[in-house]
C-alpha cells in the first residue's frame, strides 16, 4: 500500500469514527443505568434533563446533603423547583442507593 492510499484509508477511518460519534446522544445513559427501586424514575427524568448520570452516580452524600444539592441546582442552575412529594422520594432513593460514603466525603459544589 502506497502512502497516498494510507493516508485516504486513514482519513475514511476517521470520518467514519466522527459520523458515529456524531450519532450518538449526548448523553448516552439509560433508566436501566440506575438500582431499581421507588424514586428511580423521578432521579433519571429529573438530572438527566440537564446532565448524565455519572455526575449523580458517583456522588456519595447522606439524605440531608442530596436534598442541599437540590437547593443548590435550584439556586445556581435554574433546575425547576420540584413538588415535595417528589423531591421527598428523590432524596430518599438517592440517600439509599448512593449513601455517604467513609471518610466523610464532602460535596466541593455545596460550598457557596
Amino acid at each position: 500500500m502506497t502512502g497516498r492510499c494510507r493516508r485516504a484509508a486513514a482519513a475514511a477511518l476517521l470520518l467514519a469514527a466522527a459520523l458515529h460519534a456524531a450519532s450518538r446522544p449526548a448523553f448516552a445513559d439509560s433508566l436501566e443505568d440506575l438500582p431499581e427501586g421507588p424514586g428511580r424514575e423521578a432521579v433519571f427524568y429529573t438530572c438527566t434533563a440537564c446532565h448524565g448520570l455519572k455526575i449523580v452516580t458517583q456522588q456519595g452524600q447522606s439524605a440531608e446533603r442530596w436534598d442541599g444539592t437540590i437547593d443548590f441546582m435550584i439556586e445556581r442552575h435554574g433546575m425547576a423547583v420540584p413538588p415535595d412529594d417528589v423531591r421527598r422520594e428523590i432524596v430518599d432513593y438517592l440517600a439509599t442507593h448512593f449513601p455517604a460514603r467513609r471518610g466523610g466525603y464532602s460535596n466541593p459544589f455545596l460550598k457557596r
